[in-house]
């Protein structure tokens, strides 16, 4: 650091200033004094030298100086050694070597680079954080997310390199070939991992539906890929807890196989049931971690009771119930309403073909069509009343100037969200032929949700052909035209089965038939998370009216596999109760939530699964390509592990990147310095002091 003094106006004042300092003494100490005839001459200057420093330092005030000290940096150019932390690296054949050696060749390249670079270490897997130790335990890989970091803390200019290391492997994110560009400073590539061909298979995907009934078909989608197997054999084995499931074995034809099969099972148990799939392992694969996978399927106990309800037989009815039969857990009735009696209570769905009609049944089935919650299915056709219909304010509302009707096509809404169906499902239903519906304009008394709209004359509408919709909790679904049975004849016609249409009719019906609980405690949560999730349960109170209310204490007892309970208390936010339990790890969970309120006490049970996905062992083989085509993108080199030290030299002996040598300058006036102050006060006590002790007074 070098300091100086500045003054605002000349340094020349200076000698005037000491002349008038030296006159203020002399006429002080020597013109007329008679301190002369007491004291020594030495005694006399060393006061009067005192004195005269105090005036030059007060009279040199006036000149407004100013000091001035210069403080040097030295900014050495930034290094980011950004380390892909994911469990891949730690799963292959060299996990020793990453877990031990490969760490400390890493601390000991950044040191010798340390000499010309500040160090700076990333690591990225599930996150992105400065990391001081890599220990390889994230559980995904997200190239993107690290490019995304550094797009918004790397400034341009600022001479930064980046190594990066890794193996090349994602499976979160983008592709972080689209990125790459935006960052400002060039990327180092080290290829980590073992890029060699290995022979795998790997269950690259398990499905079903969330919800399944007890002892019906149930459907599964498996993806299988296998590499460098060709000429070998996948066994397939599903497994409950207490059977196997299915068993199945395919032939391998080449090296690089993909297949997608699909199957059914039937669960013999109900509650949240697990299901493990396991491909047997064949000799000389080495990871063996991805040939497992494991589904959970809510199993639910209940036999549906369902009424098809009619005045005149119709091919459509024909079709509707040999769709539903096939689902063992269904019991289907048809029922003439003209010459039987009904009672909706035994039935869990109720499905009304072309009722209320012209011919006008009688006033029980309308009372109870009228004040009844049981669900229902509505068909309507050339013989609906449509008048008493509306009259009636179950929730639809045709509009009609003549008594017209359309021939219309289905397509399939992409804003549905109710429940799902497979794409071969929607392809399929564009390929069915028209419904005859009604010609007019619907309207719905509450929230409708459209799962098909009305194709007429090869124009699209936003009429809807089929619609959803619910009044208090009681659920309803429309389908506005007659001739489903021309769909099922269609669709055996070009699949040679029923498989998509009666999947259309038993999806309609069992969301229908799930009963809507309206219990004065009620928790919403998911019965599958992943691992890592944030899990956020959120639970209500309703008090005797069924308004929401937030005022007692809720209590949560989570138990894990172990038995081992935990304690919770719910937090307040709004009307409703809100928990968040995070980082809970993987593994089957039982609860129970409990509220005293209104002189009782609710209690509400229920159990979900932490489910952890093993992204990072589904594929092992490197991918240097990756990597490379990062460099290459953004003007860097790509190494090898074995040119780790190569790559250090490198960018040792670069030298257009250079530290920055910066010079600061601040100044500050001298009378901010309390020392000069002092400085002066000190001066004129040192001689009030020797004058008195001198003249001994």
């Amino acid at each position: 650091m070098n300091i100086s003094i500045l003054t605002e106006h000349s340094l020349w004042w200076l000698l005037p200033i000491v002349v008038l300092a030296v006159a203020l003494v002399y006429v002080q100490y020597f013109y007329k004094n008679s301190l002369k005839n007491d004291l020594s001459l030495a005694k006399i200057l060393t006061l009067a030298s005192l004195r005269a420093l105090v005036y030059i330092g007060l009279l040199f005030l006036l000149l407004n100086p100013s000091i001035k000290y210069s403080q040097k940096h030295i900014e050495k150019p930034l290094l980011i050694w950004a380390q892909d932390n994911s469990q891949s690296l730690k799963l292959g054949k060299d996990s020793l070597y990453y877990q031990t050696q490969y760490l400390a060749d890493v601390d000991a390249v950044l040191k010798k680079m340390s000499q010309k670079y500040e160090i700076q270490k990333l690591g990225f897997g599930d996150e992105v954080n400065v990391q001081k130790d890599f220990d390889f335990t994230d559980q995904s890989s997200d190239y993107a997310a690290l490019f995304t970091y550094l797009k918004n803390n790397v400034k341009a200019g600022q001479q930064t390199q980046l190594i990066l290391a890794g193996d090349g492997l994602y499976n979160k994110g983008n592709d972080a070939r689209f990125l790459v560009q935006e960052v400002k400073c060039p990327v180092h590539t080290i290829a980590l991992g073992d890029a060699a061909s290995q022979k795998d298979l790997s269950v690259v995907f398990l499905r079903s539906n969330k919800l399944a009934f007890l002892k019906s078909n149930t459907p599964v989608r498996l993806g299988i890929k296998a590499d460098y197997c060709k000429g070998e054999e996948i066994v397939i084995q599903l497994d409950s807890d207490t059977e196997t499931l299915y068993r199945d074995t395919l032939a391998i034809p080449n090296e690089s196989y993909y297949v997608e099969k699909d199957f059914f099972i039937i669960p013999q148990k109900s509650g949240l049931q697990k299901y493990r799939l396991s491909l047997k392992a064949l000799k000389g694969e080495s990871n063996r971690k991805n040939n497992k996978g494991e589904m959970l399927i809510d199993v639910l106990d209940s036999k549906r009771k369902i009424a098809i309800c009619y005045d005149s037989y119709h091919p459509d009815i024909a079709a509707i119930h040999s769709a539903l039969t096939e689902q063992s857990n269904t019991s289907v009735r048809l029922i003439d309403v003209s010459k039987k009696q009904v009672d909706f209570s035994d039935f869990n769905l109720m499905i009304f073909y072309q009722l209320p009609s012209v011919k006008h049944v009688g006033g029980n089935f309308l009372n109870q069509l009228t004040h009844s919650r049981v669900p229902f299915m509505l068909i309507l056709g050339g013989v609906s009343d449509l008048n008493l219909l509306n009259r009636l304010s179950l929730g639809l509302n045709v509009e009609q100037s003549q008594d017209l009707y359309q021939n219309a096509r289905m397509a399939y809404s992409d804003k549905f969200s109710l429940f799902e169906m497979d794409e071969e499902d929607k392809k399929a239903f564009s390929t069915f032929p028209p419904l005859m519906s009604p010609m007019g304009k619907y309207g719905f008394n509450q929230e409708s949700h459209v799962m098909g709209t009305q194709i007429v004359k090869a124009v699209s509408t936003e009429t809807p052909l089929i619609a959803f919709s619910q009044r208090d909790d009681q659920k309803q679904a429309y389908i506005l035209g007659e001739g489903l049975w021309r769909w099922k004849l269609q669709d055996y016609k070009l699949n040679q089965s029923h498989e998509h249409f009666n999947a259309l009719l038993n999806r309609m019906v069992q969301y229908l038939a799930l009963k809507v609980k309206r219990n004065q405690l009620m928790i919403q949560y998911d019965k599958v998370y992943k691992e890592r999730d944030a899990i956020r349960i959120e639970a209500q109170v309703y008090d005797e009216t069924y308004q929401a209310t937030n005022k007692a204490d809720l209590k949560f007892i989570l138990k894990n596999e172990k038995n081992e309970a935990f304690s919770y208390q719910f937090e307040r936010s709004g009307k409703v109760y809100v928990l968040d339990l995070n980082n809970l790890p993987s593994g089957e969970y039982q609860f129970e939530a409990s509220v005293k309120a209104f002189d009782q006490e609710f209690i509400q049970k229920g159990s979900f699964v932490v489910r952890s996905e093993n992204l990072e062992s589904k594929q092992l083989q490197a991918n240097p390509a990756f990597l490379k085509d990062l460099s290459e993108l953004s003007g860097g080199e790509h190494f090898s592990l074995s040119q780790m030290s190569q790559l250090a030299d490198t960018l040792l002996a670069n030298k257009t990147i250079k530290a920055r040598i910066s010079v600061e300058n601040h100044f500050s006036s001298v009378l901010n310095f309390s020392c000069i102050l002092c400085f002066v006060v000190i001066l004129l006590g040192l001689e009030w002091f020797l004058r008195k002790y001198w003249l001994g007074i």
